[in-house]
């Protein structure tokens, strides 16, 4: 769709919806309070359509007292019309909005002089306030809604600006502005979706709530679309209760973005001091408190802010401060997540962020994070996808790079894992290791990292059947030795046997080759599978059951009974009593047992 965001912006009275409605006809304020008060209250939302071409209007409160409105409906906007009356010049809210505007990246500014017909010295006037202003604007014009010709142009104008091109990585971001219920459709929710794309039918999810939701039908203006992308007003139908949902409310694609309460910013500001603020991000607005962790230069500060709630922030995301319901400053996100580090650290990690030299970033994390960093999340922490991400830490030195779990391992951490397996080998040379059952161990480490570290210990370990073991040993007098000692260990360990992959454990068995020796042990019949991870010596089950069927001359047993009788927890008593209920002289009536011959 050929289509533009355009905001307003300036003082209260100054024309703003006036403008809007010489534009497109739209009367913007609708309340019956901002009739009688004669003042935007809310925000208002219109359209101008042209041939191909879609203006969407976003027009917003004046008022010092609406100014956190005035910011919800800003983080829409590709352009805005900076509207001043002419005759009374730049006034408190006109500067105020431009500083939001300045915050919010808002470049394209195009300066609407209003009321020309009320103004004798137009040229002198318009340069007066041209002179007070610390940016040039895209383009100027002086109108009057008495005067079609003027508003002709400025449309004319507008038609034909060049439309912002949505970048097609991004992922689906759209911070809910309204939410309502319509007869016969359901819940309705508005916003400006200024990064992705969306389609009918998908699933989304509502990060604030965890709600997992599909898109029942997409609306642009009162038209239908199959899909639809950044740069647009756009209205969903989903399927949940309105009530479920409120303005703030994020909705994005599942498995993108985690919740933090905190997070580390680049602020701008005069004179930031440590203190509670309102952080307004999209059209959320939550209470912070403000810590500083270093002043820069030009009204700079990275700062590292607390929230109440979990936030779903994203790397260079924008946001605006209020103090006392005004602008002290704003900036954007650098760290959305969580990341423990001395102050010193993190201003170094910051200051690699600000300047967006990611690739510095991902040296720092691979330096700083022994046991390796996770790609899972780079959309969130740098705006980057998966395989953005690995392309930018392959070009990373003295790293491993496992692609497969998205993981970055610094090579430093390499000896610490030959010290490991030495370990192993040295308390038992008899030890059948593998990848597998190495990464089980080790939590930092996944298979991938533990089969190269495997494989770069050459020197140390022989390889066969998918097994490393120590240098210079028989593998099929391994393979026996250890099978032997499992059997004896069963054995010894009688009716209560513990779980195979304890028994592995001890005896430093990747879990393939312990099973097919509990296999190669329950064909030869020396040891039962009574569940599938409960192994017995036959031995010692043949005399259990003898136990049993003598218990069971002169009572029932139950699940009660066998934890009584031999100590043993539920698990073990029902799976005893399953095998038991496979002997012929058995029967079960109502999960008691007895002799078939007692009845």
């Amino acid at each position: 769709m050929n289509s533009l965001l355009i905001g307003t912006a300036g003082h209260i009275d100054h024309g703003k919806t006036s403008l809007i409605k010489a534009l497109n006809g739209f009367e913007g304020d609708s309340l019956k309070e901002e009739k009688e008060r004669q003042i935007t209250i809310n925000l208002s939302f219109s359209n101008l359509i042209c041939k191909e071409k879609h203006l969407s209007f976003i027009d917003v409160p004046g008022h010092k007292d609406l100014v956190k409105t005035m910011i919800s409906g800003a983080f829409g906007f590709s352009a805005c019309l900076f509207v001043v009356d002419i005759n009374e010049g730049l006034k408190e809210q006109s500067i105020e909005h431009l500083e939001v505007l300045e915050i919010l990246g808002i470049k394209d500014i195009i300066l609407v002089f209003s009321k020309c017909d009320l103004c004798e010295n137009l040229k002198e006037q318009g340069q007066k306030i041209l002179n007070a202003l610390n940016f040039v604007p895209k383009e100027i014009f002086y109108t009057s809604i008495k005067d079609e010709a003027s508003i002709k142009k400025l449309k004319n104008y507008l038609l034909n600006l060049e439309c912002k091109n949505t970048d097609e990585k991004l992922v689906f971001r759209y911070y809910i502005d309204r939410v309502f219920s319509l007869k016969g459709i359901g819940t309705v929710i508005t916003g400006s979706l200024n990064e992705g794309k969306i389609a009918l039918n998908e699933k989304i999810i509502c990060l604030d709530n965890q709600k997992e939701l599909i898109i029942k039908n997409i609306q642009n203006h009162e038209n239908n679309f199959n899909e639809i992308s950044a740069f647009n007003r756009v209205a969903l139908s989903l399927n949940c209760d309105y009530k479920e949902l409120k303005k703030g409310f994020l909705l994005s694609k599942k498995g993108f973005f985690k919740g933090f309460k905190e997070c580390d910013v680049l602020i701008k500001a005069k004179n930031l001091k440590n203190a509670k603020m309102l952080f307004c991000v999209g059209t959320k607005s939550i209470e912070c408190k403000v810590n500083i962790l270093k002043e820069l230069e030009n009204d700079e500060f990275f700062a590292h802010l607390d929230f109440e709630k979990n936030l779903f922030l994203c790397f260079d995301e924008k946001f605006v401060l209020l103090q006392n319901n005004r602008v002290i400053g704003g900036g954007r996100v650098l760290n959305p997540m969580s990341e423990p580090l001395k102050r010193e650290q993190k201003n170094k990690f910051l200051m690699f962020l600000k300047n967006k030299d990611l690739k510095k970033a991902f040296e720092f994390l691979t330096n700083t994070h022994k046991y390796g960093f996770g790609l899972l999340s780079s959309y969130q922490r740098f705006k980057l996808g998966h395989e953005e991400a690995l392309n930018l830490a392959k070009e990373l030195n003295e790293v491993f790079i496992d692609e497969k779990n998205l993981n970055v391992y610094n090579l430093s951490i390499l000896d610490e894992f030959k010290k490991f397996v030495s370990f192993i080998l040295e308390k038992n040379p008899y030890a059948m290791l593998s990848a597998i059952s190495l990464a089980l161990r080790l939590s930092w480490a996944s298979v991938e990292f533990c089969e190269f570290g495997l494989k770069n210990m050459t020197n140390l370990l022989d390889f066969k059947n998918g097994v490393y073991f120590k240098k210079g040993i028989d593998f099929e007098k391994l393979k026996e030795k250890n099978n032997n000692e499992l059997y004896e260990m069963l054995k010894k360990q009688g009716i209560k046997a513990e779980a195979p992959y304890n028994l592995y454990d001890f005896l430093e068995l990747d879990r393939k080759s312990g099973d097919e020796m509990l296999k190669k042990l329950t064909k030869q019949n020396l040891i039962v599978r009574l569940t599938h991870n409960l192994f017995v010596e036959k031995n010692a089950l043949n005399k259990l059951m003898e136990e049993c069927f003598e218990l069971l001359k002169n009572e029932s047993l139950d699940v009660q009974k066998m934890k009584e009788y031999f100590n043993f927890s539920r698990k073990y008593a029902i799976a005893y009593l399953e095998y038991l209920d496979k002997n012929e002289k058995v029967t079960k009536i109502n999960e008691k047992r007895y002799l078939k011959d007692n009845i």
